[in-house]
């Protein structure tokens, strides 16, 4: 049984400004941009059978209860209280030496309750404007009063089996629940660190998926690999989507609303590293997603490309005050992404090349540890397909050339 209680309180803070000419400052901390108070308490409880034996069995409840309070002179989320509560059993039967199954099931039942925000400066901005009554109310109810319950189940069945201590197979099959966010049902409004209006949807269910993933690891004197393989499928996938429709509000450019869809994902992860001598390292890591809106037949927005990374790692023991090295050379590939959403932008590949270097000192009962990376040795131009920049044209940074040092303590 454990109880907690969490208080996170988050101000940003910038010189008072403003996109509509009839704002005035607030009166006290008029420089005060945004502010978040989220308070979290949670309760779980959890009982335990048979930890010693073949067969464990577990079951168990949770509560939390959520309280987000806003302020500052701009706006971007609701205040919100959120209630949440949930009972759970799982176990796992170990068949023989070499196989273990496991299962669990549990259940979630949720309350979200959103206050309601009318802008009346934004109001009154677009009235002047010249704005029908229409939109005016559609842009200013920057977050719709709601009360919503929901509840759902989730299950999982899973197998894991080692045919010899070198090797391991896993199997899981599942099904997932997430309840909506209060940002996802209300919000309504520029989000200038994305560069974007975003329009929440009231009428979101909660989303649900059936998965399944598989993964084999091997693991012997020079070679470490691991492939992992995944697969889902979503009745009512929630994602934010960009519409085609443009926003009036200033400097926000298209507007993306938070929508459901049936949506098939599968991708896979591939990690290997083979020992050449006992200095000298090569590894490997690839990673790729697939996905598919089936409504309309579109991948997602915001899917990433495929990524891969190779480095040839030396590392061998120093002498004197330097204890141990190690130097890398990367080559990291990003491939273009051409699978795209409607109103979304193409982004082409790259290839990168990064320098590592690390040294562990020690004089006399003194440790630290300096590092010197030089990021994109060769100063190449390219995008990042999810960064906010993008939609901006703004490439990521060249050339990075960095001196780190650490000291335990």
């Amino acid at each position: 049984f454990d109880i907690g209680f969490q208080q996170n309180n988050r101000a940003e803070w910038s010189k008072f400004h403003t996109h509509y000419g009839n704002q005035a400052p607030p009166q006290v901390s008029p420089d005060l941009e945004l502010s978040f108070s989220l308070q979290t308490l949670s309760v779980n409880s959890r009982l335990s059978f048979g930890k010693d034996s073949f067969w464990t069995k577990t079951a168990g409840m949770s509560v939390e209860i959520q309280r987000n309070r806003v302020g500052g002179y701009s706006f971007l989320m609701p205040d919100f209280e959120r209630y949440t509560a949930g009972a759970y059993a799982a176990t796992s039967y170990k068949v023989s030496p070499k196989l273990m199954l496991t299962g669990g099931v549990r259940f979630d039942s949720g309350k979200l309750n959103i206050r309601g925000f009318y802008d009346d400066t934004l109001a009154d901005f677009l009235q002047l404007g010249g704005y029908d009554a229409d939109d005016v109310w559609y842009y200013a109810q920057r977050a719709d009063a709601l009360r919503k319950n929901f509840h759902s189940f989730s299950g999982a069945l899973g197998a894991v089996y080692d045919p010899n201590r070198l090797s391991s197979l896993k199997i899981n099959i599942g099904r997932s629940f997430r309840f909506p966010t209060a940002n996802e049902l209300a919000s309504n409004g520029v989000h200038h660190g994305a560069f974007r209006h975003e329009k929440g949807n009231n009428s979101l269910k909660p989303e649900t998926g059936w998965q399944y993933d598989l993964g084999y690891s091997l693991k012997n004197r020079r070679l470490n690999l691991s492939i992992n393989h995944f697969a889902s499928y979503f009745p009512n996938y929630i994602y934010l989507n960009p519409t085609g429709q443009w926003s009036v509000l200033p400097h926000a450019g298209q507007i993306y609303e938070y929508t459901q869809s049936r949506v098939f994902l599968a991708g896979g992860e591939l990690e290997a590293a083979y020992r050449f001598t006992e200095n000298l390292l090569l590894s490997a890591n690839w990673e790729y997603v697939y996905n598919r809106n089936i409504d309309n037949g579109y991948p997602l927005p915001f899917s990433p490309p495929v990524d891969m990374l190779l480095a040839l790692i030396y590392s061998n023991h120093g002498k004197g005050p330097l204890i141990q090295y190690s130097a890398s050379l990367e080559n990291q590939t990003v491939f273009a992404q051409n699978r795209i959403a409607n109103n979304e932008e193409k982004t082409l590949g790259t290839s990168l090349i990064n320098l590592l270097c690390s040294m562990n000192w020690k004089v006399g009962d003194f440790r630290f540890f300096t590092d010197f990376q030089v990021q994109n040795i060769f100063d190449t131009p390219f995008y990042n397909h999810l960064s906010y920049y993008r939609k901006l044209n703004i490439p990521e940074p060249g050339r990075n050339i960095q001196f780190i040092l650490k000291i335990p303590f």
